[in-house]
C-alpha cells in the first residue's frame, strides 16, 4: 500500500477528535478552529512525508468511512476556516479509495458463497430443520423438482441460543449459547451449495429473553423502577437497541455467519417492542437520543442502528448481502409503537422483506372483508403502497444529492446515510414473506391451499416482484404448491 503508514494512525485521531469537537457548542469549535490553523496546514502536507506502508484493506475501509462521516458533519459549515480541512480529507478519501483493489472480493470466484439469485424462492427451515438430514433432503428434491432455489434457517431465535455451536469465532463480553440443534453447519452448508441452494441465516436481534436476563444492564427497564428488566404480555423482555455493546455483538455473530459461508444475513426484531405497557419502558441507552427528536426519536435509533451495523460489515466484506424483516403495516405506514419506517431501511439493507400475511390484515383492508380470503388483494395492496413509498424516497434522493444533503426521513430528522453513497432504490429491493398457513384463528377463513399460495406470487410478479419468502411455523410444505 502507499503513502499511507503515518497517515492510518493521525487520521483516526484526527477523525475522533474532530466529531467530539463539532458536537460541542458554536463558539467551542470555532476557537478551536482558529486555533488548530498550523496543525491542519502541517496535516495537508502529510501525503508528501509518509513512506510506503501495507495494512489490510479492512481497517483502510473503515478509516474512508470516518473520513467521509467527517467531511459531511463539516461540509454546511460556513467558517473559512473549516475550508482547507475539506480540500484535505476530501484528498485522503480519494487517495485511500485509489490504493483499495476494486475486485478483492469477487462472487464469480469465491468458493464460500453462492451470488443471490437474481429470483429468490425460499423456504424457511427452523434450527432443528436445519440439522434434520431427512429436512435437508427433502430441500434438496424442492428444488431439483420445483421453482425454490434457497432456504432460510433460524440461527438465533428470541432465546438468545444459536442453532450450532459458534465458540471458534471472535466475540468481545457477550458470546452466544448454543442449543447444538446443527451439529456440522459447515457440512449443511457446503451440501447446499453443492445442490446450488442460496442459504440465508435468519437471527431476531432486539428480542432476546436470556440474554436481557444474564446482562440485565443492556435490556430496557421499568420507568418506575429501573433496576427492573421490562417485558410484554408474554414475559419476553428486549434489548436496548443503542446500546453499542449489543451492536457489536450483531456485527460479531454476523461477522461468523458470513464466514460461515451463510450467503445472506437475515435480520427480525429490528424493532421496538409492541405489546403491552409500552408507555412505561425505559430505554437505559437510546434515552440519550430523546432530546434531539422527542416524536420521533424510536426512528432516529434504529436508523443509526442500520446504518452502524450495515457499514462496518460491508466495509469488511463488501459483497455480504444483508436484509431485514418488517411489520406487514410498513409497507403503508409508519407504525409508531415499534417505529420501523419503508423509508429508513432500504436505505441501508440489500433487501427488505415485509411479513405481507394476509391473515394478519385488519378486516376490511385494501377493501377485504376477510382478507385471509383475498390474498391477491391484500399483496397487491400492499407492494403498491411500498412502490409508491419508494418513488416518493427517489425523489427525496435525487433532491439531496443535488443539494448536497442527508436525506430526509419524514420530514423529522437527516438519515445516516452518506451523502457520497445515496443512489436511487430499486423496487425489487422488496421481497415478501407469503403465508403458507391456514388461520385457525380468522373469522370465516377457509383453508390455505394452492389457489391461495398462488394468488399472492401473482400479484407479487404484477408488481415486478420475482422473490419471496414462504412462512411455515412447522417447516411442513406441499409439493403440489410450487410451479417446475
Amino acid at each position: 500500500m502507499k503513502k499511507l503508514r503515518v497517515l492510518f494512525f493521525i487520521l483516526v485521531l484526527f477523525a475522533s477528535f474532530w466529531i467530539n469537537k463539532l458536537n460541542a457548542d458554536f463558539a467551542t469549535t470555532r476557537e478551536f478552529l482558529i486555533k488548530t490553523e498550523n496543525w491542519l496546514t502541517f496535516a495537508n502536507k502529510i501525503d508528501g512525508m509518509v513512506d510506503y506502508m501495507k495494512t489490510d484493506y479492512i481497517r483502510l475501509r473503515l478509516l474512508n468511512i470516518k473520513i467521509k462521516s467527517l467531511s459531511e458533519k463539516i461540509w454546511n459549515l460556513g467558517w473559512k476556516k473549516t475550508n482547507q480541512l475539506k480540500i484535505i480529507l476530501k484528498y485522503f478519501s480519494e487517495k485511500i479509495e485509489s490504493e483499495l483493489p476494486k475486485n478483492d472480493f469477487n462472487d464469480d470466484v469465491d468458493p464460500n458463497h453462492i451470488k443471490t439469485p437474481e429470483k429468490v424462492k425460499s423456504l424457511y427451515f427452523t434450527g432443528y430443520s436445519g440439522g434434520n438430514s431427512k429436512k435437508i433432503e427433502e430441500l434438496i428434491y424442492f428444488v431439483k423438482n420445483s421453482e425454490i432455489n434457497s432456504v432460510t434457517i433460524d440461527i438465533k431465535e428470541v432465546d438468545w441460543y444459536t442453532s450450532f455451536d459458534m465458540s471458534g469465532y471472535e466475540f468481545d463480553k457477550i458470546k452466544p449459547v448454543t442449543s447444538n440443534n446443527i451439529k456440522d453447519i459447515k457440512a449443511v452448508i457446503k451440501k447446499l451449495h453443492e445442490n446450488n441452494i442460496y442459504v440465508i441465516w435468519r437471527m431476531t436481534v432486539f428480542k432476546d429473553k436470556l440474554l436481557a436476563e444474564t446482562r440485565s444492564d443492556l435490556a430496557i427497564k421499568w420507568s418506575n423502577n429501573k433496576s427492573a428488566v421490562w417485558y410484554d404480555y408474554s414475559w419476553n423482555k428486549y434489548l436496548d437497541p443503542y446500546s453499542k455493546e449489543v451492536r457489536d455483538y450483531i456485527i460479531n455473530i454476523s461477522r461468523a455467519a458470513y464466514k460461515i459461508w451463510f450467503d445472506e444475513i437475515n435480520y427480525d426484531y429490528v424493532r421496538f417492542p409492541s405489546d403491552w405497557y409500552i408507555s412505561r419502558a425505559y430505554y437505559p441507552f437510546a434515552n440519550n437520543i430523546v432530546s434531539q427528536n422527542p416524536t420521533r426519536w424510536k426512528i432516529m435509533v434504529l436508523d443509526k442502528f442500520s446504518n452502524y451495523v450495515t457499514s462496518r460489515l460491508k466495509a469488511e466484506f463488501p459483497n455480504i448481502v444483508l436484509s431485514a424483516d418488517v411489520f406487514w403495516l410498513v409497507t403503508s405506514q409508519d407504525l409508531f409503537g415499534i417505529w420501523q419506517s419503508l423509508e429508513s431501511f432500504v436505505l441501508y439493507f440489500d433487501y427488505i422483506w415485509p411479513m405481507t400475511y394476509p391473515s394478519h390484515y385488519w378486516v376490511w383492508s385494501y377493501w377485504a372483508r376477510v382478507p385471509d380470503n383475498a390474498p391477491y388483494a391484500i399483496i397487491k395492496g400492499s407492494l403498491n403502497d411500498s412502490n409508491n413509498k419508494i418513488d416518493v424516497l427517489n425523489t427525496e434522493i435525487k433532491n439531496a444529492i443535488a443539494e448536497n444533503r442527508k436525506v430526509s426521513i419524514k420530514w423529522a430528522f437527516s438519515a445516516e446515510k452518506l451523502i457520497s453513497e445515496l443512489k436511487e432504490i430499486p423496487k425489487s429491493k422488496i421481497r415478501p414473506w407469503l403465508q403458507w398457513f391456514t388461520c385457525t384463528r380468522c373469522s370465516w377463513a377457509t383453508p390455505y391451499n394452492r389457489t391461495k399460495f398462488r394468488e399472492q406470487i401473482r400479484w407479487a410478479n404484477g408488481a415486478w416482484i420475482d422473490s419471496w419468502w414462504v412462512w411455515s411455523s412447522s417447516n411442513t410444505y406441499y409439493f403440489e404448491r410450487f410451479n417446475k
